[in-house]
């Protein structure tokens, strides 16, 4: 049975895995988008990926040395898009180290997916990697819901088409939102297993188009945030404090955007417990994703603008009644 869209989360293709990395990260000309997923055929969510010249790249998966990836977990409504294979959309969304799974089954996990040796811009976060000889498979990142409290994670809410989700048996794409309460979840940036940066709340979009066949082959899978704040997580010392000073001298007053595109994907592992009652079943999924930084507008320049508009046709409105 094909089990290939319980993906929800996924990213960039990658022929690497987590722990093929060097100290020393090269830097590619900028941040990709739109290699995999046509973003242009996205109907109903306004957010996109914004363009970036400074991204880290990770990737994650059940099968790595130890297990990363994320986990779609509980069934949701069942894919009614064209060329869909009829399955439940998973429910919930978590990294792995999150999973239910854990529960009956300890995976040992402590994050989604590890940093490649593959880092764009972030010139200050690249140099203090380099010269303090941290190798990059020590970074990683994850996400999920606070105390383990697997009810709370990202979700679909009410799971309801037109709400929570658009969906349509004429249209081969599904947009997704994956909510929570921002005081419920959290995501983070890892050295070793200490969190040293925890990022901002952002709902969760996710794309999923069932290409012109119902093979997975021709299908293709993005997932994009809004931009988020970054915070240094309280109490660091040595590289750790160094390193998250370093990201976020790079980052400044901008954001950061987690975005993502994958093709013809299908799950690392499918795992059901009766024990785990509404939260089978358990769905673990690669998950490559860019960490970009994105400069957002201003709220005051944004109103400032709004003003001039409006003065603008207030004054045009004056000058034609004048003539009248």
């Amino acid at each position: 049975m094909s089990m290939r869209h319980f993906a929800l989360l996924l990213g960039l293709t990658t022929t690497g895995t987590a722990t093929l990395l060097s100290p020393l990260p090269t830097r590619a000309a900028s941040c990709e988008t739109g290699d995999l997923f046509d973003f242009s055929s996205i109907q109903f969510i306004a957010t996109r990926p914004i363009a970036s010249n400074n991204c880290l790249r990770l990737f994650g998966k059940r099968t790595d040395p130890t297990p990363q990836g994320f986990v779609g977990y509980g069934a949701g409504h069942i894919e009614t898009s064209l060329n869909a294979p009829g399955n439940p959309a998973p429910y919930y969304a978590a990294g792995i180290d999150f999973s239910p799974e854990n529960l009956v089954n300890p995976l040992g996990a402590t994050r989604a997916a590890t940093l490649l040796n593959n880092i764009t811009g972030f010139s200050n976060f690249s140099t203090f990697l380099t010269n303090n000889s941290i190798d990059v498979s020590r970074l990683g990142f994850s996400f999920g819901p606070k105390n383990s409290d697997f009810n709370k994670s990202w979700n679909l809410g009410n799971d309801i088409n037109g709400e929570n989700y658009f969906s349509s048996p004429t249209s081969s794409l599904e947009e997704r939102i994956y909510a929570a309460n921002s005081n419920e979840v959290e995501s983070f940036l890892l050295l070793d297993t200490t969190k040293i940066l925890s990022f901002g709340y952002s709902d969760i979009y996710s794309f999923l188009e069932y290409g012109a066949t119902t093979a997975p082959d021709d299908d293709t899978e993005a997932i994009i945030s809004n931009p988020f704040s970054v915070a240094k997580v309280a109490g660091l010392l040595g590289q750790f404090d160094g390193l998250a000073n370093a990201f976020l001298a790079d980052v400044g007053s901008n954001k950061v955007q987690l975005v993502s595109e994958d093709a013809a994907v299908v799950p690392d592992q499918v795992f059901v417990d009766g024990s785990l009652g509404a939260l089978n079943p358990v769905v673990s999924i690669r998950f490559p994703l860019q960490l970009r930084i994105v400069s957002t507008p201003d709220p005051s320049v944004t109103l400032g603008l709004m003003s001039l508009g409006i003065i603008a046709v207030g004054c045009r409105l004056k000058n034609k009644i004048r003539k009248k």
